[in-house]
């Protein structure tokens, strides 16, 4: 949702791309004029493949906890499908409270992610994620990894003390061809 970003962060902002795989909307950004951008990720092959990719931007590998930056280091930071890929509440808090550090007050949070759908499919991997892990919404994906849809009411819940510019509901499709309940929103640190 290029376009919804770029009317709320002009092209001079700091901004951050949190889970920035390797660097492809770092990249997109960049070439839509925007000359302050750092991706961070926790795949340090992911960040290796980008610079080797696109060697001229700023992509840094990261082994979670604090975030390797200062207070109020970014204007505006980015996260695309990243809550997904945390299946644990207090990691998504967690890491929302880095962001809160490092974002200037007044700072924009654009995220998009994916909410729970309520075709059989998804239906029947909840089931099994939820007898598994205890969480409604988790499944594990046959390459071993675990990952999360949410209810809209979580996802409005970890954002709580940021002012809700836009939230809306949208249908993305997957990488594997499938369509997927999602959402996208911006929010606001408070000044």
């Amino acid at each position: 949702m290029l376009d919804e970003f770029k009317g709320y962060v002009p092209l001079d902002t700091r901004v951050l791309d949190f889970g920035c795989g390797y660097g492809r909307t770092v990249a997109e950004l960049t070439e839509t004029g925007y000359v302050h951008v750092t991706g961070i990720d926790f795949s340090q092959p992911l960040v290796d493949r980008g610079r080797r990719e696109y060697p001229t931007l700023d992509l840094r590998a990261y082994p979670g906890g604090p975030l390797p930056f200062e207070d109020n280091s970014f204007d505006a930071a980015i996260m695309l499908g990243v809550f997904t890929c945390m299946p644990e509440t207090k990691m998504q808090a967690e890491t929302l409270l880095e962001l809160k550090r490092v974002l200037v007050p007044g700072g924009l949070l654009y995220v998009n992610d994916f909410l729970l759908n309520r075709d059989k499919r998804n239906l029947d991997r909840y089931k099994l994620g939820h007898e598994k892990h205890g969480i409604y919404g988790i499944f594990d994906l046959p390459d071993g990894g675990i990952v999360r849809h949410h209810d809209r009411n979580h996802m409005e819940a970890l954002f709580f003390d940021f002012d809700t510019l836009t939230f809306e509901e949208v249908v993305f499709e997957t990488m594997n061809g499938h369509h997927s309940a999602g959402f996208y929103c911006m929010t606001r640190m408070p000044e």
